[in-house]
């Protein structure tokens, strides 16, 4: 049986495939609510403080970023 994700969870990995430094550090597929969503994050360093931490994004596997005002690169 294949893994299937509870409500409201999601996995992310490394991308060992990441070639550019604007392609996202990890990628994933969780569920939000019923549906299934694609999900890619960075890792940044705020400029103010120098802190570390993620940024995220996901959308519908069918979408591409960038058509919907995302700019962050399809995975």
């Amino acid at each position: 049986m294949a893994f299937e994700h509870k409500e409201n969870t999601a996995t992310v990995f490394a991308n060992d495939k990441k070639s550019a430094d604007n392609q996202p550090d990890y990628t994933g597929k969780g569920k939000v609510g019923d549906e299934l969503m694609e999900f890619a994050m960075w890792k940044r360093t705020a400029k103010s403080s120098g802190n570390e931490y993620y940024y995220m994004s996901f959308k519908k596997p069918s979408e591409k970023f960038g058509n919907k005002g995302q700019s962050k690169p399809a995975f």
